[in-house]
């Protein structure tokens, strides 16, 4: 039961993460990220080598790819971890300046519409999406307050 419930909580720390772009806190991703990549790891490590889990099929194939499904999702959440310092002191990064580069992806049926600018040669996505298009961002004067490792944003202006 133990091991069902290490599975549960691994899987269910994905939705936060799938929804980064709505929920829109720091901490709440880096946090989701943290526990679901443990839980993963967790399960693939301490459950049993004789576990018939699903369905009486032998665990390994599915501990693996857990274990290493875990293990991506701390590696992504490590750079919010390395930013988490910063979000805690208000030290952010700030970009100034006219984009080099707009990118705009309407939504699709997979993702919601996305805004890439390029200022100072970093490339940001900008959560929220302003309400200015491709062509308006273009020659507008951006200001980006960002964390440098997770480019998580914090706050940007656009005059």
């Amino acid at each position: 039961m133990f091991f069902y419930i290490l599975l549960g909580i691994g899987i269910l720390g994905f939705i936060p993460i799938y929804m980064a772009e709505d929920i829109n806190s720091f901490i709440f991703i880096m946090a989701a990220g943290t526990i679901s990549g443990l839980s993963l790891v967790s399960f693939s490590i301490f459950v049993q080598k004789d576990w018939k889990g699903f369905r009486g099929k032998n665990g390994l194939p599915i501990r693996i790819v857990l274990g290493g499904m875990g293990l991506l999702v701390l590696i992504m959440s490590h750079f919010f971890w390395v930013d988490f310092p910063n979000y805690i002191t208000g030290d952010y990064r700030t970009l100034e300046g006219v984009p080099s580069e707009v990118e705009y992806f309407p939504p699709s049926g997979k993702t919601g519409e996305s805004l890439f600018v390029t200022v100072e040669g970093v490339r940001l996505p900008l959560n929220p999406v302003p309400e200015v298009s491709e062509e308006e961002a273009e020659g507008r004067y951006f200001v980006i307050k960002y964390f440098p490792y997770s480019s998580w944003i914090v706050d940007y202006e656009i005059e």
